[in-house]
């Protein structure tokens, strides 16, 4: 299930579906540490009196998810009219402080004076499990805290019209668990319930919620959730404000404090500095978006946003966040691909924000084995992730990457030199990284041929020498070369200019096919012969002019092209290309001639950037434009992009939001800025 809603700072991540339930929450590091079980959901219940009790997931709620433009601020909005009630909800996580703030906001739509309990229940399995979390009220701040080892998460609630004043406690010196005997400031939490969850049959507390009424057991440990209740008053021509603080912290002093804080601080406050950081970070770089339509500006900004809160601040990007994915192959896309952080660095350096991009290549430095290559994914605190790529195949050891990951940091890395001109962070990154992938794209190589080893293909299902990775392994090569230029290192620009021409060569050798009139996907080579040829039409073939080995207008290029636009076009209503022909890869059916596969986000702007690269007029922009519409026409309402969608009825498909896809967005954009700027009309 696509995520409707994703918010973060760096060091939180929380994803909200459809109907505003919370599904993800990572701390402290973003795509790590997912402290919500999958498949599970942090719900919200209302219970009106006179008419009832309704989760928000229930058919009677109808809910419309935004955000609030160029903010990392969720602003939507619910109606039940069951109920009669309507409520506007502001969403936030702080940038500066760990801790999520909800804000709802309840009107009357029948004109009827109502009392209300709202139910926020987290169903919280800290460190990615259900087992040893402890869970218990307490009393000063009057909150429920759930804990385990050196996770703390405290859940706070308030209102501005309660029914009935909270309770106010003096602290005695052995009476708190707080550290402070100082005046505390609590919450407004009218009840509460904590109890087992997932075990021996038990649901969960938030059963406990649809009478209206919660038991106030004050701890459980195990497998155990929550659900805490504010009482309030909702008058017909006035909003009554119910907020949630939800704080994160490595101590049971982080959390209170955070809770303090907002409390202190205010909600407005909060809300306030949120919009406005985010606002100001979005819009550093001001662009003339030119005959763009305005929705591409939108789209163009939250995807910078979108990519931004994927970055952690330690410095991985991880290539998505929602955890359905689950549901496929037991495992997630919440790992740092170095190739996808490649083509995101570039976007985030053309768009103007290298301060991300510098510390993802100080975080690569980290990755790098001795013997220079860098590996299939990684954890966002920078341990090895997860891999289907064996070690030893047919009898015969073999080195388990995809070359291009290594390749491409080198090529990121001079594009953001070229942006930033930082002649120092150069030079720490060549002792760093640069010396030693280049020597390993030298060395990882063919005698006599010059080709790459074989690796697997960016899609990650093939081994061979593929036209996309030899592109990436020469371009590579002469971006470490110009770095070496750059610093001064002439001998070294030498060896791998020189190596980089070796490869470039290799590949107009061996994988163009003449007959064909196009690139090769892949060849298969043993003892120095090729032994299989792999003709299959594949976009990431586009990477040979993408990447500068070859210039677009290139006659073996624009065969490629044509043909590859012509055999991957996915010929339904919905448009767009497909990655490569018969791709079964979350196909609702069968791959055909006229439905080769699902159209992808990032297939289809590779063409589009394709068009923007040879035009030579204004006009001979209008199918690149037409494509960034396009893509622009599947996000969601709150400008989220997936990485493929249905064929035939457009739905998001396999992830939403895909970094991969934003950043892609906003290179393509920037792209066609670009040539429009320099067009005759």
């Amino acid at each position: 299930m696509p995520r409707s809603l994703v918010l973060g700072n760096g060091c939180v991540l929380a994803t909200f579906d459809e109907k505003l339930q919370m599904r993800d929450l990572y701390f402290p590091f973003v795509g790590m540490e997912d402290h919500t079980a999958y498949g599970d959901v942090h719900r919200i219940g209302f219970f009106v009196e006179g008419k009832g009790f309704s989760w928000i997931s229930d058919p009677d709620w109808a809910v419309d998810i935004r955000y609030r433009f160029a903010t990392l601020v969720g602003e939507s909005t619910a109606r039940s009219d069951r109920l009669g009630l309507s409520v506007r909800v502001i969403d936030y996580v702080h940038p500066v402080h760990n801790i999520l703030v909800r804000r709802w906001f309840l009107s009357s739509t029948d004109g009827e004076r109502k009392t209300v309990k709202v139910f926020f229940h987290h169903n919280l399995h800290i460190y990615g499990d259900n087992q040893k979390d402890t869970a218990f009220y307490e009393p000063f701040t009057n909150s429920v805290i759930h804990f385990r080892q050196t996770r703390y998460f405290l859940i706070s609630a308030q209102t501005d019209k309660p029914v009935t004043s909270p309770p106010k406690r003096d602290l005695g010196m052995y009476q708190s668990v707080l550290p402070s005997k100082e005046a505390i400031q609590s919450g407004g939490m009218s009840e509460w319930s904590i109890g087992k969850a997932g075990y021996r049959g038990l649901e969960g507390t938030w059963r406990d919620a649809e009478d209206g009424v919660l038991s106030c057991n004050p701890i459980e440990q195990g497998s155990v959730d929550s659900t805490v209740a504010v009482a309030c008053r909702v008058e017909p021509d006035a909003e009554t404000h119910v907020t949630l603080h939800l704080s994160l912290g490595k101590t049971l002093d982080d959390v209170v404090a955070l809770q303090q804080m907002a409390l202190t601080e205010g909600d407005e406050r909060l809300e306030r500095h949120t919009s406005n950081y985010w606002r100001s970070w979005v819009s550093k770089v001001r662009r003339d978006f030119g005959d763009l339509p305005p929705e591409i500006s939108d789209l163009y900004h939250r995807s910078l946003l979108v990519m931004r809160i994927h970055a952690d601040n330690h410095g991985g990007i991880v290539a998505a966040a929602d955890a359905d994915i689950m549901a496929f192959n037991r495992d997630t896309y919440t790992y740092v691909w170095p190739r996808d952080c490649a083509f995101t660095c570039m976007a985030f350096d053309s768009a103007g924000f290298s301060e991300v991009t510098r510390r993802f290549f100080r975080f690569c430095k980290g990755l790098q084995t001795p013997d220079g290559y860098l590996l299939h994914k990684y954890n966002p605190d920078g341990s090895v992730g997860s891999s289907w790529h064996p070690w030893f195949k047919n009898g015969e050891p073999e080195l388990p990457i995809q070359e291009d990951e290594t390749a491409l940091i080198l090529v990121a890395l001079w594009k953001h030199f070229t942006t930033s001109q930082d002649f120092e962070f150069l030079q720490e990154m060549y002792e760093g990284f640069v010396k030693k992938a280049a020597e390993f794209l030298c060395n990882f190589r063919e005698e006599g041929t010059g080709l790459p080893l074989s690796s697997y293909d960016p899609w990650e299902e093939h081994r061979g020498v593929f036209t996309y990775t030899t592109a990436c392994v020469a371009a590579g090569l002469n971006a470490a070369a110009r770095i070496c230029i750059a610093l001064g290192h002439h001998a070294h620009s030498e060896r791998y200019q020189t190596a980089g021409d070796e490869v470039r060569q290799a590949l107009l050798f061996h994988l163009y096919d003449e007959d064909m009139q196009r690139f090769m996907k892949r060849i298969t080579r043993k003892n120095g012969e090729t032994v299989d040829r792999d003709k299959t039409p594949d976009m990431s073939i586009a990477a040979i002019w993408k990447l500068g080995v070859l210039p677009p207008e290139d006659a073996r290029v624009i065969s490629t092209m044509r043909q590859l636009n012509d055999l991957l076009k996915v010929r339904t209503p919905v448009g767009g290309f497909a990655r490569y022909t018969n791709d079964f890869y979350h196909t609702p059916s069968t791959p055909t001639k006229d439905v080769p596969g699902n159209p992808w986000i990032i297939t289809t702007l590779w063409s589009a950037q394709w068009d923007i690269a040879r035009a030579k007029t204004k006009n001979d922009l209008e199918s690149a434009r037409n494509a960034i519409v396009w893509a622009a026409k599947f996000a969601t309402t709150s400008g989220i992009l997936p990485e493929q969608m249905h064929p035939h009825t457009g739905a998001p498909l396999s992830v939403a939001p895909l970094v991969w896809s934003h950043a892609t967005f906003v290179e393509t954009v920037l792209l066609y800025l670009e040539k429009e700027k320099q067009l005759p009309s």
